[in-house]
């Protein structure tokens, strides 16, 4: 199911706004300032909430200060923007419909959020690469991207004020070379596409990548690899051609030696020690045994 025109944006003066698709319930629980308006009534209220939207634009506010209790209600048809970073608020929640509700949350401290990306920093580099082409609304290319990743001073970030970002600088113990090869990557594995028609080759988040974002899938090991993606890369080369050989010395099917989980954890994890080997997934007291010391001799 897609949540009915929701749009987010990443602002402290001109919006940059984004269609979310594929997502289902939207969920945000925080302290705010809100205001709701209908014909006949408008309600303004501070407290610390409970708000959820749901794919046919129904939402619901619960006060959750004292007890649970509701608040405001639409009854389906709202379209939903979300803007993050703004002056005076940490998140900013806005819906309205064709017969003239409008609903307003000015959230100054989120506690949790379901169903979008949180905008919060990530021990994964490749989490960080697609909040921060998301947050940046489909604006960029792969070279500004990087560069807001490694915590650029350039003329080009600062005058386009993203420092602010929540990814700012979060790579800048990494290389742009590194950073680079990571965001390519995302662009092979179809997490990340160029907006295709645009003037600029500039990035966006695909529905594949906007799922690991909304918490409903996983990065394959490679992306949160310690290691330099194309080191990982060369090395589940290495590990896909010795599999090859040792399938045929023992007549047996590729799976048998190695599955392909357990190849790509060997690249990512570079297992040092018997012991580092056998907490990979597939590799027990036999296969370990077996071909623990021509797996650790290869690197």
């Amino acid at each position: 199911m897609t949540t009915k025109n929701v749009k987010t944006e990443t602002t402290d003066s001109k919006p940059n706004e984004t269609e979310i698709t594929n997502l289902s319930n939207i969920i945000v629980v925080g302290q705010c300032n809100g205001t709701y308006v209908n014909a006949s009534v408008t309600k303004e209220f501070q407290a610390k909430v409970l708000v959820s939207a749901r794919p046919d634009g129904t939402v619901i506010v619960h006060d959750l200060s004292n007890g649970v209790r509701p608040i405001c209600y639409i009854d389906g048809g709202a379209e939903i923007s979300l803007a993050r970073n703004m002056a005076d608020a940490e998140l900013e929640f806005f819906a309205t419909t064709e017969d003239g509700q409008q609903l307003t949350l000015q959230f100054t401290d989120v506690i949790t959020m379901q169903g979008i990306p949180s905008g919060k920093q990530t021990d994964s580099l490749a989490m960080s690469v697609l909040q921060c082409v998301f947050d940046m609304g489909g604006k960029y290319g792969r070279t500004t991207i990087a560069r807001v990743l490694t915590g650029s001073v350039s003329k080009k970030i600062l005058t386009i004020n993203i420092s602010k970002l929540g990814t700012y600088g979060v790579a800048k113990d990494t290389s742009m070379k590194e950073t680079l090869a990571l965001v390519d990557w995302l662009i092979e594995e179809n997490y990340l596409a160029y907006v295709e028609d645009s003037e600029f080759p500039v990035l966006v988040v695909t529905s594949k990548g906007l799922d690991i974002l909304a918490g409903g899938d996983n990065l394959p090991v490679e992306a949160d690899s310690k290691l330099d993606i194309e080191e990982v890369e060369r090395r589940k080369a290495a590990l896909k051609e010795w599999r090859n050989k040792k399938s045929k010395e023992i007549g047996k099917p590729r799976y048998f030696v190695l599955k392909n989980r357990t190849l790509s954890e060997i690249a990512s994890r570079a297992p040092q020690t018997q012991e580092e080997l056998l907490g990979i997934y597939g590799i027990g007291e036999i296969r370990a045994e077996l071909y623990g010391e021509e797996i650790l001799s290869m690197f």
